[in-house]
């Protein structure tokens, strides 16, 4: 089974809990919102700025059918893989992103934190391999340093011709 995430916020910032069962999260959670009280008491109120909400983009209108089941969209408006991480590929997770995202697209860095939030942790030289694994399949855009990795047309066709019927067939098969 995958990681629960939660994302709690407060008056002073975002506070963001990672475990392996519900359990523990709600006792990291406990915890977590402990502090609360502790920053009340160590800073006064003024000096505390009330955090914005960001506004939560919509799942695309490309493949939104499709993505039920497979992605959700996090509290703080990122998108993330719930299909169970051991029936996909690095490769795979980071095809479903970019299909979510289209036409747009991310960062490698983004790419990192998205695919170590849906599936497992990884560093950026393991998402750039798995982007070079996907040769084709996604473009990369802008100035070097400041790439933006899309999906191709083709790399889009591959996800809706080859991946969603297979994770489909997955979850038939629960």
């Amino acid at each position: 089974m995958g990681k629960f995430h939660v994302i709690v916020r407060t008056k002073f910032g975002e506070i963001r809990v990672e475990g392996d069962s519900s359990k523990e999260v709600l006792d990291l959670v406990k915890e977590a919102l402990s502090l609360e009280g502790d920053v009340d008491k160590l800073m006064p109120s003024e000096r505390i700025i009330p955090t914005a909400t960001p506004a939560v983009p919509t799942v695309p209108t490309v493949g939104k059918k499709e993505l039920d089941q497979i992605i959700e969209v996090t509290a703080d408006g990122r998108p993330q893989v719930i299909f169970p991480p051991e029936k996909l590929s690095a490769r795979e997770v980071i095809g479903l992103l970019l299909y979510w995202k289209y036409p747009g697209g991310f960062s490698a860095n983004e790419l990192k934190d998205l695919v170590s939030l849906s599936w497992k942790t990884v560093d950026q030289g393991t998402v750039t391999a798995r982007i070079a694994d996907l040769k084709g399949l996604v473009v990369k855009e802008g100035p070097k340093g400041k790439f933006t990795y899309k999906l191709s047309g083709s790399g889009k066709s591959w996800i809706e011709r080859d991946l969603f019927p297979r994770l489909k067939g997955e979850k038939d098969k629960e």
